[in-house]
């Protein structure tokens, strides 16, 4: 037994001139273990006591009880170095220089990690939510401290920092509920009446199984412009994913509709008017040039001369005459 506690007892190795023992590193290394395993039973328990208790989102909940068991551990090793008898006070300038080297370095991901915590706090997106942000639009997977990353339509997984979601502008389909409003704009051309026009967009939009009753289905006559009737149609869907199907099938539908009904689709038209004083200077240069190919007789090889050649001629006789 001597034996045992005399290698516990035997100096190892010494830090800032504290001499160690086998017995302080196992005591360090106890406690180190002690705070592990303590951090582990604590966030545990509060996991299962806060899920049943509270309204705090899964992901909330996960990512603030790792940040609890981080700080956790941190007390560990703090306390074990303290249980050695060491001056921790040497080690403050050394980590204030590595914490001036890191802020600068990682002011980006500490940007990211502050934008997640106020989304996990605020709960403006949540797990599931469909939301469109910086041109790409998606379900939302999974929201971290660093990034939060979205399923799009497309099938692939953008990963977006946290900085850009509460940065920009951020559209959130479907936060306080998934009703959606669809809208779209139909041509018809001039001289068609504007209420069967009017019936036959309502007929078709109501018949399509994805449109809703409530909110109400509507079209409004919105503009006359250049070549056409300019109508605009809005219907509701419940379901934001068959925004584009259902409006593809029912602007099919219209299409079709309108060919069985005999209501024209316009197309840009542009009608060009000449002018009758552009149409005297064409006539009167017309009549100039057929005056300048009027033949006025022949030359003594039998060749046809014509009043251009005979003006030509002349200014060349009188180029002659003055040289």
């Amino acid at each position: 037994m001597n034996a045992i506690v005399n290698i516990l007892n035997q100096q190892v190795t010494s830090v800032g001139g504290n001499p160690l023992t086998l017995s302080d590193i196992l005591t360090t290394v106890g406690l180190v273990l002690a705070f592990y395993f303590l951090a582990r039973i604590t966030t545990r328990g509060a996991r299962n006591f806060l899920q049943q208790r509270t309204r705090i989102s899964a992901t909330a909940l996960r990512l603030s009880l790792q940040m609890f068991s981080g700080f956790m551990l941190l007390a560990g090793v703090y306390v074990s170095l303290s249980a050695l008898g060491l001056d921790l006070s040497v080690f403050l300038i050394p980590l204030g220089a590595l914490s001036i080297g890191l802020g600068l370095g990682l002011q980006s991901l500490a940007g990211n990690f502050v934008a997640g915590l106020v989304l996990l706090t605020e709960r403006t997106v949540r797990e599931g939510d469909i939301i469109e942000v910086d041109g790409i639009m998606g379900t939302v997977q999974e929201t971290g401290l660093r990034a939060t990353i979205l399923k799009t339509f497309g099938n692939t997984e953008a990963v977006l920092p946290n900085s850009i979601l509460t940065s920009q502008r951020l559209d959130n389909w479907t936060r306080s509920d998934r009703i959606l409003r669809v809208e779209s704009f139909v041509s018809v051309a001039y001289g068609t009446e504007v209420e069967p026009v009017h019936q036959a967009l309502m007929d078709r939009i109501r018949n399509h199984p994805a449109v809703l009753d409530e909110p109400e289905p509507n079209t409004f006559l919105v503009e006359l412009g250049d070549s056409a009737l300019r109508f605009r149609i809005l219907y509701w869907i419940d379901d934001p994913s068959q925004r584009l199907r259902s409006l593809s099938e029912i602007l099919q539908g219209i299409h079709k509709d309108f060919a069985e009904q005999g209501i024209a689709i316009p197309f840009p038209q542009l009608d060009v008017h000449l002018r009758d004083r552009l149409a005297s200077f064409t006539s009167s240069t017309g009549e100039q040039e057929r005056c300048r190919q009027e033949p006025v007789g022949s030359d003594a090889a039998g060749n046809t001369i014509n009043k251009e050649d005979t003006n030509n001629t002349a200014k060349g006789e009188v180029t002659e005459t003055r040289g």
